[in-house]
């Protein structure tokens, strides 16, 4: 055999002799380069880590801002709102002047007279001018008044009557402007050097306001059809006060397209002129809910690594139709000018929002009574006019540019889903006469024999939907969520069409549900009416310059990150627990907005005036207040804390006996007397309310008035009209009704309260619910429910009110806001009452009711226990409780109310009058259930025995014994535990608290 060849050697050698060689070379030299690159790295950090760590934010010397009060400012037509449309008098264009002089009252001589030109007179709430206008043809026309309102005033409200009555509806109210600035040019820093608030001050501007709509969502001022000869006008104050000059009867003429305005002038353009405002910092607004906020994109200026910087103006917080901010511009001659803005609208995905542009009060042309915004996930470059900028004429001296929240273009659409959601409303409402509300699957209705026109009824509603769904078909909006929610309730009425008469097994896809065509329609038109921006700077300019466009360079971007997180592992200065030496700790239960304005105020005032250092700390969570005070890291005192945490840290011997200080009972007179029940324990009172709850029946008028159905006062009245409501499938509300859970003292006390029933023995050793008046009381509480037919569980009653389906029913504060704020589709639709009455067998009518929410303590173990109480008096003083509401509302919006426990500063609270003098009306019967050792286990029993008697079917005084005998074991065993029994003998006495008992300390005090 032969052998087979030998594999050449020189290949191989080659092959072996070269390749491992370059790669060990280039590995060493790839590890020396990583090896000088991580050395450079970790000296980078290192020195930046000191660096930043070292940085921070701290309160700059320069931001140290002097405020100053409100001031008037004289009336300048070329610069104030509608001043342009005064000139026209001037110019012979037919405007009819009313002076002063024609009301027929003393005209007003005193300072804020002699800031206007002409005669003007002084009207308050209640008061009527009556005077003739004879209009020289027939014609349409707008009104305007010369007013300026008083500083102590809200916005003043007027209606006006012409010949006897309302030509158009919108006159029967309408709102007069009030005006706000900044109190300092530059944002205040808090202690830890971050932008705060501005606070603001009301601006005695003399303006010219013409008459709008209440929502400002007319593109027009309000215009009238008027006849040519006398009439008799007829001007009521019906909100507030203010000072009336002049008023003006203006012939409408529709604004010019841009082509015509721009041919109209004779000006030319400027050149070389530029002038960038920012936004955050406007000369004045009409809306104090607008206001500045921190945006950290590196393009936005002021900015800084460290602090927050209030460097934008606007976001959600400027959504309004008709709020409006204001710009002085002091252009350098008269001229041409193009206006940029740089914005953000990226809190309504793929939905367009609208602003007005006005140049000292007069919107120029057509095209900028509406400009459009649409979506943008970043900031954006805007010019007004686009690609072809529009053109502004700007005299010499100073201007206003004036920029307006407006949601005319989808006004349209507006008009339309409120006619709709009445119509709605009203056919829900037949056909729940009709059916008693039954939805038995399995039961034919002909709803048609009934109401014969039913198809055609749900086919007008959707038509009209379909015709002006257009109007949501414009920019980013024919594909936002507003759109298809729309769409949705249109082919849920399209299908009930097709199907009258299951409406009744499909009421869910027609008035009630979250999917109804009401809660689409319903939820869908605080959208198309709310128009947030956020605007970071305004840049007026020639037409021959161009604004840049700011940019950051990548690696000053990725050093500014860099920064930012190594900075973000230093704590929060908000969440750090310890005060410094000498200064009064104090923890805060509530959001950072609310923590910032108090320290604001606290360092401005209450320190400045008593030298006593206050360091606020964003609470963690209250439940772990009894294990600060075991752990020894309590602060000295707590704000916020719900009611029923006092008793149980009390109890323990954590809080501080407030009533030891001398002049305790003479500063409770500032509250309700039943306020402070829940926090007493043998005569020591261990917490004083800081806010108050409240509960009141609340009603849908138009419904209630459609069934001619009268407001219950008394509960024997509400068992009256309970069959009435049922009858059509409607049902009263109780706060018993809302949840499943455990029915707590808030809304089980008062049945007893009422009955004159006491919750426990004279002695506090035993329970009183084995009275023959809490018995009566437990037995209505279980047969409301059982006999007559209250609803079991609501799962919202705001929802279930604001669509119709429980027209009136009891309820809190919680449902107050949301209705307030949340469904302006119901405005001027519901109101509220007293809390039903209880009338006992000698006639009294007893209407108590609990109304606790928050409280304020202070704890034992404080060092400071004097500067402690100053600074809750301080706090919950008139003065500071007044100013922190009307600041909360100032910044942040009427979202924001605070129900303050001081019943003088809440007396001031800028609300309905009505709705005031009802909550206050109804604080008169407050009463908290007092605690005691074991009363836990009969707030617990109370609500056990209600389920046994109304879903067990329970006998009431058996389920009631039952629950006597754990009451009684609970309150002896802890009794037993906090030393006042012994062996079951009594070695302590323990006081029952009462409301004469609170009365008693008042009026006793010195």
């Amino acid at each position: 055999m032969s052998a087979t060849p030998p594999v050449p050697a020189t290949p191989v050698t080659t092959t072996t002799s070269t390749v491992p060689v370059r790669p060990k070379r280039r590995s060493r030299l790839k590890k020396a380069l990583i090896f000088v690159g991580v050395l450079v790295g970790l000296g980078f950090l290192l020195f930046n880590v000191q660096t930043i760590s070292e940085a921070g934010c701290v309160p700059s010397q320069m931001q140290s801002a002097t405020e100053t009060s409100g001031a008037f400012l004289i009336q300048d037509q070329a610069a104030t709102p509608y001043g342009g449309r005064t000139r026209r008098l001037q110019d012979g264009q037919g405007v009819i002047e009313i002076a002063a002089e024609a009301y027929g009252i003393p005209l007003a001589e005193d300072d804020i007279a002699s800031h206007y030109a002409k005669a003007s007179v002084r009207l308050v709430q209640g008061n009527t001018v009556d005077f003739v206008v004879t209009v020289p043809a027939d014609g349409e026309y707008t009104l305007a008044f010369d007013m300026v309102a008083l500083a102590e005033s809200t916005a003043p409200e007027g209606q006006l009557h012409i010949d006897g009555e309302y030509p158009i509806s919108d006159l029967q109210r309408f709102i007069f402007p009030v005006y706000y600035r900044n109190s300092s040019t530059i944002f205040p820093t808090d202690r830890y050097g971050n932008d705060a608030l501005i606070s603001q001050v009301r601006e005695m501007l003399w303006s010219t306001a013409p008459v709008r709509d209440v929502n400002f969502s007319e593109p027009y001022p309000l215009r009238l059809t008027l006849t040519e000869g006398e009439h008799q006008f007829s001007l009521r104050v019906t909100k507030g006060a203010l000072y009336l000059g002049s008023l003006y009867v203006v012939p409408f003429t529709p604004l010019p397209d841009y082509a015509t305005y721009l041919a109209t002038l004779s000006a030319e353009d400027t050149s070389d002129y530029s002038i960038t405002l920012e936004a955050e910092l406007p000369s004045y607004k009409n809306a104090t809910s607008v206001r500045p906020a921190s945006d950290r994109n590196q393009t936005v200026t002021p900015y800084d690594t460290y602090c927050l910087v209030m460097n934008t103006l606007g976001g959600e917080s400027w959504d309004e139709s008709g709020s409006t901010v204001y710009y002085e511009i002091d252009a350098p001659q008269d001229g041409l000018y193009e206006i940029s803005l740089r914005t953000i609208q990226n809190t309504r995905s793929n939905f367009t929002v609208y602003r007005r542009f006005t140049i000292n009060g007069d919107v120029p042309f057509a095209e900028l009574n509406a400009v459009p915004f649409d979506y943008s996930a970043d900031w954006v470059e805007v010019t007004l006019g686009g690609e072809t900028p529009y053109k502004v004429f700007l005299h010499e001296g100073i201007n206003v540019l004036g920029i307006e929240a407006t949601n005319s273009p989808y006004l349209r659409a507006i008009k339309t889903i409120q006619a709709a959601l009445l119509d709605i409303n009203a056919l829900a409402l037949e056909i729940r006469q009709l059916t008693g509300n039954q939805r038995d699957p399995f039961k034919e209705w002909v709803i048609s024999d009934y109401i014969p026109d039913v198809e055609g009824r749900l086919n007008g509603i959707a038509q009209n939907l379909i015709d002006d769904k257009n109007t949501l078909l414009t920019g980013d909006s024919a594909t936002s969520p507003e759109s298809l929610a729309y769409q949705m309730a249109i082919d849920n009425l399209l299908f009930l069409a097709d199907n009258p008469n299951d409406i009744p097994v499909y009421m869910t896809r027609f008035s009630e549900g979250s999917g109804s065509a009401a809660q689409l329609l319903g939820s869908l038109l605080p959208l198309l009416q709310n128009q947030p921006l956020a605007i970071d700077k305004i840049i007026v300019h020639s037409p021959d310059i161009t604004p840049d466009v700011p940019s950051v360079p990548l690696m000053t971007s990725l050093l500014e990150d860099y920064r930012r997180f190594i900075h973000s592992f230093k704590p929060d200065p908000y969440q750090s627990l310890r005060a410094n030496e000498g200064e009064l700790e104090v923890w805060m239960n509530r959001p950072r907005q609310y923590v910032n304005l108090l320290q604001l105020m606290v360092d401005s005032t209450f320190t400045a005036e008593t030298g006593i250092p206050v360091k606020f700390s964003i609470m963690p969570d209250e439940t772990k207040l009894v294990l600060a005070n075991a752990a020894d890291i309590q602060p000295d005192v707590a704000l916020g804390i719900s009611t029923n945490i006092p008793y149980e840290l009390a109890i323990r011997n954590a809080l501080y006996d407030l009533r030891t200080f001398d002049n305790f009972d003479s500063f409770i007179r500032i509250y309700s007397p039943g306020a402070l029940l829940s926090y007493i324990i043998n005569n020591s009172v261990y917490a004083i309310p800081e806010t108050q709850d409240f509960w009141v029946t609340f009603y849908r008028r138009d419904i209630l008035d459609s069934l001619g159905i009268p407001i219950p006062q008394t509960w024997d009245e509400v068992l009256e009209i309970l069959p009435e409501l049922q009858r059509y499938g409607m049902n009263f509300n109780t706060p018993l009704s809302s949840g499943a859970g455990i029915k707590g003292y808030l809304i089980t006390a008062p049945y007893l309260f009422n009955y004159g029933a006491p919750l426990y023995s004279n002695d506090g050793f035993a329970t009183g619910i084995q009275n023959e008046a809490a018995i009566e009381a437990i037995k209505f509480m279980a047969d409301s429910f059982t006999i007559y037919g209250m609803p079991l569980t609501t799962a919202n009653f705001y929802q279930d009110l604001r669509y119709g389906t429980l027209p009136i029913g009891i309820s809190n504060f919680d449902t107050y806001i949301k209705l307030l704020t949340a469904a302006p589709e119901t405005t001027g639709l519901w109101d509220i009452a007293l809390y039903p009455a209880t009338v006992v067998a000698d006639g009294t009518e007893n209407r108590y009711a609990t109304g606790s929410a928050q409280a304020s303590i202070m704890f034992a173990n404080t060092d400071m226990p004097d500067e402690g109480w100053q600074f809750l008096q301080w706090w919950m003083s008139t003065e500071t409780q007044t100013a922190f509401q009307e600041q909360l509302i100032l910044n942040y919006g009427r979202e924001y109310l605070w129900f303050s426990a001081n019943l003088d500063a809440f007396s001031q609270l800028d609300i309905d009058e009505g709705h005031k003098a009802t909550i206050l009306e109804q604080w008169q019967w407050l009463q908290e259930p007092v605690r005691l050792p074991g009363s836990y286990m009969q707030e617990r029993e109370l609500s056990n025995i209600w389920n046994r008697i109304v879903f067990d079917g329970a006998n009431p005084r058996v389920a009631i014994d039952r629950s006597v005998i754990l009451i009684n074991r609970e309150i002896t065993r802890k009794m037993e535990e906090f030393g006042y029994l012994q062996d079951g003998v009594h070695v302590r006495d323990f006081s029952i608290p009462t409301l004469d008992t609170v009365i008693g300390w008042m009026e006793n005090a010195n």
